[in-house]
């Protein structure tokens, strides 16, 4: 038997304490002075993670930030090539690490465990410079005591990133110790309380950007001299940029003055900052930045219900959340190794990535004058590579671009260490959301190294007590939405026919089975379907629409405990379930789950539908002012319960903006959906067959256009609240273009075959690159759709051509056109169709 085993890899400060009522947490600084007598390694890798982020420069250069967000059943380390940064002699090797305190409930997004610590391992630790930089006494930590990270910013619920900078003298120094060596038994099954893994998908990728306009300046300086520093051309109208960056120019600001101006971004973004300032002689000056998405007239209640229409009207105001600093002058100058010149500049260095369209700069300088040198954005995103390609030409229609490429714009701000629900206000990774996401990004790269973490992260939070995972992880605070188990469900099954991964999915069956075993256990005996568990610490959230206030749940589900929409969605992972599972070899189950479908159906059209539409719960009593919704009807065609022509006419007579919608029939009131169930709402559509789907495609648009008429530049979370300005729900076009337009989809797992069957009335010319997967980030092969309109004859030249990676030879190809449906097995060249 093994002896007494402990791990020494991780250290942290000794004097940390884990609690404060003014800040949510306190960044920790560590430092180490790195000798190198011979030349520098070319490559030198180590590992490097910490609890709950860090960054880490050497020689003034940040080399790595991370780690990936995890939680107690998983947390990522980094493998960083220090390398390329290191030089002969001396090195400064420096990390700044962010630690939420754990036993508060702030900063929701950011799961952490019950101590600090930041882990530093050299691959090479014998050697002289592993020595120096594995974790150990030698390296200097210090707490910083001036920085917190606000709780009291009524705009922020979740994330608490935002920092507060007070200098106060001797007790703003900081203090410097010799870090503390944590000590972890990892003997007879005990081990450290991070279960460590490899960062499971890339870097993410950072860019340099600019400001594009200035607005609302209250200054005393020249507002040309403003422009100057934000290289923006003299010459051009204050929102112009110039062709090219101008020559650099400084920005003085006199003591004792205060200054105003409104940043405007090229589009909503992520971004590090970096604002510089020649070190003043004196402390004091005062530094704010406030991040918005819009202009907007006063939010009824912050944040959760707005007042925007024209988001660039800079008439109105801008509200949002703020960070605050007080430059700590050439009194106080600490050498932390974040930057070059630290005698020279005073920089500014918001921790976190910020998340804005418009920033409001307010400067009240101190007692001796300012120079603002420059204000730097660096975005950071997920290295989204995007392989599909849209052209429709403008002739022919004007929409499509703006569809395509405000939609990319919006999934990619959504897209970091996780999928987002909306980088401004939360930064958390919803099922619903997620399943959204994951499919719009195959369509648009083929990869899916970011949704297989998602897979994992959301099987990993699952609930042994109800059977049900959270609806969102990972996160510092649990929570349940049941609906949101059913659409990880969802997310299984999209991925095995994208990619057919069988040992990717495999291990999830059981939890698959836990989950659709919680709604079987609450079977209602009366009715034969699902009655919903109305206790605490769960949320039978549906959808954001005014109707439904405060907590998008139908007033009459809520009042019987009976949801048509928890049925339906629910027999609709029952089939997902079952398909998957049979493809897993586990075909007995997937017998029991489609049963389970087909009863909870036949109750569904025996209880809940009243001859002509479903109810959003009984139909006996039901209102017809306030108990039904399009998302009962949609949800009825995505289950099953109603298919073929029948399906067609209750969509037809339900959906507004059909042409005959509320004529043929005297109909009750729907209740609309929302910009969060359109994706299901057009697969609904497509579902249903005939004309449906054609016929309402370009008015289906109609809110999109609206956003775009309003000067969006992603898409927004709802109508409803208009919280947020980004929110990658709303991408639905990256998947209907790909999917549905161009027609292009898996015909067996894994792009085994391929089905073609483009919609061509939609367009008289199309041209669409279609990515197909991505194995080990490479791309496998993609497939080219074009179709042009001959004026005389009015028939359509559709050209099909898969292009193969690495001499893998093509698919076999089901063809279905308006004339003839097919099977072709590709060669060289195109497949050409006249039709």
């Amino acid at each position: 038997m093994a002896g007494h085993q402990v791990d020494t890899t991780w250290m942290w400060h000794p004097l940390f304490e884990e609690h404060r009522t003014d800040t949510a947490g306190l960044f920790v600084h560590f430092k180490r002075d790195v000798v190198i007598e011979d030349e520098p390694p070319a490559s030198f890798k180590v590992h490097i993670t910490a609890d709950t982020r860090y960054k880490l420069y050497v020689n003034a250069q940040l080399a790595a930030f991370g780690p990936v967000k995890g939680d107690q059943h998983l947390w990522f380390f980094d493998e960083v090539d220090v390398g390329p940064f290191l030089k002969r002699g001396a090195n400064k090797v420096a990390v700044h690490v962010l630690r939420f305190f754990h036993s508060t409930l702030y900063a929701t997004a950011f799961p952490r465990l019950p101590s600090g610590g930041l882990r530093m391992v050299a691959l090479e630790p014998d050697s002289g410079l592993g020595r120096q930089l594995q974790s150990s006494t030698t390296w200097l930590t210090a707490i910083d005591p001036s920085t917190m990270l606000r709780v009291d910013e009524p705009e922020d619920d979740f994330l608490h990133i935002y920092e507060r900078r007070v200098w106060g003298g001797e007790a703003a120094r900081l203090h410097w110790v010799h870090a503390k060596v944590l000590e972890y038994q990892t003997s007879t099954g005990n081990s450290t309380p991070w279960v460590l893994s490899p960062r499971q998908i890339p870097p993410l990728r950072r860019q340099k950007s600019r400001f594009s306009g200035l607005h609302n300046i209250q200054s005393s300086a020249e507002h040309e001299a403003w422009k100057r520093v934000f290289f923006i051309a003299g010459g051009e109208s204050v929102d112009g940029f110039g062709d090219r960056p101008q020559e650099h120019h400084h920005l003085r600001l006199p003591a004792g003055s205060h200054h105003k101006v409104d940043l405007k971004a090229p589009h909503h973004m992520t971004g590090f900052l970096r604002i510089r300032f020649r070190r003043p002689q004196t402390g004091g000056t005062v530094v704010t930045l406030l991040y918005a998405e819009s202009y907007e007239d006063k939010p009824t209640l912050v944040p959760y219900l707005r007042n925007k229409e024209k988001r660039t009207d800079s008439s109105k105001s801008l509200f949002g959340p703020t960070d605050s600093y007080v430059l700590a002058g050439a009194d106080h100058v600490e050498r932390l190794g974040y930057h070059e010149q630290d005698d020279v500049d005073e920089v500014l260095l918001p921790f976190h990535f910020r998340t804005f369209r418009f920033i409001q700069l307010d400067i009240r300088v101190g007692d001796s004058d300012l120079v603002l040198k420059e204000f730097e954005i660096e975005t950071v995103n997920y290295p989204l590579d995007v392989h599909a390609a849209l052209l429709v030409p403008a002739e022919h229609d004007k929409l499509s671009e703006q569809l395509w490429t405000t939609s990319l714009q919006t999934l990619l701000n959504c897209m970091h260490d996780c999928y987002e629900d909306c980088p401004f206000y939360e930064q958390l990774q919803y099922a619903m959301d997620a399943r959204s996401s994951c499919l719009f990004t195959y369509c648009v790269s083929g990869d899916d190294r970011l949704a297989r973490q998602a897979i994992i992260q959301l099987h990993n939070s699952f609930q042994p007590r109800l059977g049900l995972t959270c609806s969102r992880a990972p996160s510092h605070r649990a929570q349940v939405i049941p609906h949101f188990s059913l659409f990880w469900i969802c997310m299984l099954s999209d991925h095995f026919v994208r990619y057919g991964d069988e040992r990717f999915l495999a291990p999830f069956v059981p939890v698959v089975d836990a989950i659709l075993g919680y709604f079987h256990a609450h079977l209602d005996a009366t009715y034969d379907i699902v009655a919903s568990d109305l206790g605490p610490g769960l949320w039978n959230f549906v959808d954001w629409t005014p109707e439904w206030r405060p907590y998008g749940i139908p007033p009459s589900a809520s009042k019987t405990g009976i949801s048509t929409y928890s049925n339906h969605l629910y027999a609709y992972a029952l089939k997902q379930g079952a398909t998957l599972l049979r493809a897993l070899g586990r075909a007995h189950l997937a017998d029991e789950y489609a049963v389970r479908a087909d009863r909870i159906v036949a109750a569904l059209r025996r209880h809940c539908f009243d001859g002509q539409f479903f109810t959003d719960s009984l139909a006996s009593g039901a209102d017809p002012d306030i108990d039904y919704s399009e998302h009962a009807q949609v949800w009825a065609v995505l289950s099953g319960a109603v298919e073929g022509e029948a399906a067609q006419v209750l969509l037809r007579r339900c959906l507004a903006g059909h042409p005959e919608a509320d004529k043929e029939v005297q109909s009750p009131t729907f209740i609309k959906t929302s910009i969060s169930m359109s994706f299901y709402t057009l697969r609904a559509l497509s579902i249903a067959g005939g004309d449906l789907y054609d016929t309402l495609f370009h008015t289906f648009w109609g809110p999109w256009r609206t956003q775009l008429d309003n000067g969006l530049t992603t898409w927004e979370e709802d109508t409803v609240s208009q919280r947020s300005d980004c929110h990658a729900w709303g991408s639905a076009p990256l998947y209907e273009f790909m999917a549905e337009v161009a027609g292009v989809r898996p015909a067996e797992p894994g792009w085994a075959a391929v089905a073609f069957q483009p919609r061509l009335a939609l367009y008289a010319e199309f041209h669409a690159t279609v990515p197909m997967k991505m194995i080990d980030g490479v791309l496998t092969g993609m497939v080219r759709v074009s179709w042009a309109t001959d004026v005389t004859s009015r028939k359509k030249t559709v050209r099909l051509r898969i292009e193969m990676k690495n001499d893998t030879p093509p698919p076999v190809v089901h063809v279905l056109l308006s004339s003839f449906a097919t099977q072709y097995i590709p060669e060289t060249g195109e497949m050409v169709f006249v039709v």
